[in-house]
């Protein structure tokens, strides 16, 4: 039994290698404009998942409204005019994140103040 045990472990595992590397060589293929497209979809899809549990733990707080929705309104907005940049011409990775980090760590700094998220 036990050796059956560590053997389905074994395979687990190389099937999570062959996994990863193939999705390393997906990405890999992938075009700077699609790797950013990729990320933009992403940050928007954390920045959606970071609001409403934020709500939850702080939406309570006078900060909220005043503090908290407007960051995240201007983490958006970021998003957006990258979204639109993405219209007329080609991004990349390194773009996207140059054009939205520092609103988006605005946004998870004053959460961090406000106690939801611990440093």
């Amino acid at each position: 039994m036990r050796r059956n045990l560590q053997w389905f472990l074994v395979m687990i595992v190389l099937m999570s290698l062959v996994a990863c590397a193939t999705t390393q060589e997906k990405w890999n293929k992938l075009t700077p404009n699609e790797k950013a497209r990729i990320v933009i979809g992403d940050i928007q899809a954390q920045l959606n998942g970071a609001f409403d549990s934020a709500k939850l733990q702080i939406g309570y707080k006078p900060e909220w409204k005043t503090k908290v929705v407007p960051a995240f309104d201007v983490a958006n907005k970021a998003l957006a005019d990258v979204i639109q940049i993405g219209k007329t011409k080609s991004l990349d990775p390194a773009m996207v994140y140059a054009m939205v980090q520092n609103q988006v760590s605005n946004v998870l700094n004053l959460c961090v103040q406000l106690g939801w998220v611990k440093k």
